[in-house]
């Protein structure tokens, strides 16, 4: 994360944060699995029940193509008529198989991504990647771009990429069911195991809170950076760490659909979610064409309704107008006019 909070301590919380901890409370309960999950596996599912209740395919086929949007595509994309999308799967409620032990992408980013394919007038195929690749494989010609829980943030852009923003969310702490190590919040971490999925902002995150327990005089963590979320969840579950940090909409997925809710549970924190986020579809910056394009794509999805169904499909908080690179600035702006 690019901005840490500069108190390790119990932050009060303002009514803005507030309004967005309701709004991801609410998404637990939009997308709560209705399928039992395998206790004995930690691996996250999310049942898509309510968004398919309220987001169907008989919706995805109601949207009806832009040709201008087609016609402004880069060529090469025009020409194979598809647009390479790379995501971290499995990352519940965002992105996930359906079912479990399938190759069934769903979830809102899926959903997001289909119904921009509909509007610009070409198929998004959704691939599945180690977040950590993602940025690397935009880079390298083998994706052209990336809904993933992505944050915009300075580094990134400063990497080159560019982010359509869409919508918020922020970091939370997840810790095995019943809370055994006693977690309040930040400060508790100090001296402990905590792991991260590796390339996540998570990781920067902790990697800036040692840095900060390191100036207060307090033990540091010892960071377990792993390749995915599974890993994560396992290294809790198995007492290898003793919490996950991980975007708060997704620690709120997982306590409430893995093991019917019995396995893990989110660290009640006034301060959390920490530092809240835009989440933005990464692509290169130099690759103009489908930067504007896709801005324009997912404007039309809003002023015809159709980003506003999926929003609320998921229970996700909803942009006011989509932006390019607005990052953590509009995050702040946001949440402040909520009152």
């Amino acid at each position: 994360m690019s901005a840490l909070r500069k108190s390790i301590g119990r932050v009060g919380q303002t009514p803005a944060v507030l309004v967005l901890v309701v709004a991801l409370a609410a998404l637990v309960a939009a997308c709560g699995s209705t399928a039992a999950t395998n206790e004995a596996s930690p691996t996250p599912s999310s049942g898509a029940t309510v968004a398919e209740a309220t987001w169907t395919e008989a919706d995805l086929a109601g949207v009806e193509t832009d040709p201008s949007l087609t016609a402004a595509l880069p060529a090469s994309i025009q020409s194979s008529g598809a647009i390479k999308c790379v995501s971290d799967i499995p990352y519940p409620p965002w992105e996930y198989f359906d079912p479990p032990d399938s190759t069934n992408p769903a979830g809102f980013d899926f959903d997001l991504s289909q119904a921009l394919g509909k509007k610009m007038g070409v198929t998004v195929k959704f691939i599945d990647m180690p977040f950590d690749s993602i940025l690397l494989a935009i880079k390298g010609g083998k994706a052209d771009m990336s809904m993933s829980a992505m944050y915009d943030n300075e580094e990134r852009q400063k990497a080159g990429f560019s982010f359509v923003d869409y919508t918020f969310d922020g970091t939370g702490i997840l810790t095995l069911k019943g809370n055994p190590h006693g977690i309040t919040g930040l400060d508790s971490l100090e001296g402990q195991t905590v792991a991260c999925e590796s390339g996540t902002t998570q990781q920067a995150f902790l990697t800036n809170l040692n840095k900060q327990f390191a100036a207060a005089g307090k033990p540091k963590m010892q960071i377990l950076v792993l390749p995915g979320q599974p890993e994560a969840l396992l290294a809790v579950k198995s007492n290898r760490a003793i919490a996950d940090l991980t975007d708060y909409s997704t620690a709120l997925d997982v306590a409430k659909t893995t093991g019917n809710g019995n396995v893990f549970e989110v660290v009640e924190d006034p301060a959390a979610p920490y530092d809240p986020q835009m989440d933005g579809i990464a692509i290169l910056t130099k690759n103009t064409a489908l930067v504007d394009t896709v801005q324009k794509a997912l404007q039309a999805l809003m002023d015809d309704g159709t980003y506003g169904r999926i929003i609320a499909a998921w229970g996700f908080v909803p942009v006011e107008s989509v932006q390019v690179n607005a990052g953590p600035a509009y995050a702040a702006s946001h949440v402040t006019k909520v009152e």
